[in-house]
């Protein structure tokens, strides 16, 4: 929701456009193909609302110079969202993850890298230290909370960690950028 308000408040891309198809496409499939019990499935529908705002902020506020027609932007928007369906069905199918535990957190550590670099090279525009601090805490929690469930599953350990690192580091980046346009 903040990454919403600021996206808006900036009028910017608050999430990088790879993390939003590759998010979209986890929404998308975990809601309608791969259904969850009632309650995890309300919050799915809630988290594919959001997405679906951030998909429109990327419709309304994507550079012309990165996509010069709106036809351009359509068919790249739904390529890459086709493309992120493909691969994730396929990370389902071959790991029998019916859950999307590997699919998430792997879209998770893309996104914490994705959002570094974004921070590099468009500053705080749709970015803020609210925004790192509750992406690395809520990624901590269900870190965390998968660790309890799936405690031999090296794979996920390895992906639990590098996002923690990099969301410490994508913090520390943001927290600084935000403390140097505020001191100048």
């Amino acid at each position: 929701m903040l990454i919403i308000l600021k996206g808006f408040r900036d009028q910017s891309l608050g999430m990088p456009f790879a993390a939003l198809c590759a998010n979209w496409a986890w929404e998308l499939l975990f809601f309608f193909v791969f259904p969850f019990e009632p309650l995890q499935q309300a919050i799915n529908f809630i988290w594919l609302s959001l997405d679906c705002i951030m998909v429109g902020q990327f419709l309304i506020f994507s550079k012309r110079q990165l996509f010069p027609s709106r036809n351009l932007k359509t068919v790249i928007l739904l390529s890459s969202l086709a493309l992120s369906i493909l691969l994730i069905l396929g990370i389902t199918v071959e790991f029998h993850d019916y859950i999307g535990r590997y699919s998430a957190f792997g879209i998770n550590l893309m996104m914490s890298i994705l959002f570094i670099r974004m921070a590099r090279t468009q500053g705080v525009l749709g970015q803020s230290v609210a925004i790192a601090c509750t992406k690395m805490i809520g990624t901590l929690c269900a870190s965390l909370l998968f660790y309890s469930l799936y405690p031999d599953s090296l794979l996920l350990l390895i992906m639990y960690v590098s996002i923690l690192v990099l969301d410490v580091f994508y913090f520390i980046l943001i927290w600084k950028k935000t403390r140097n346009r505020t001191e100048s």
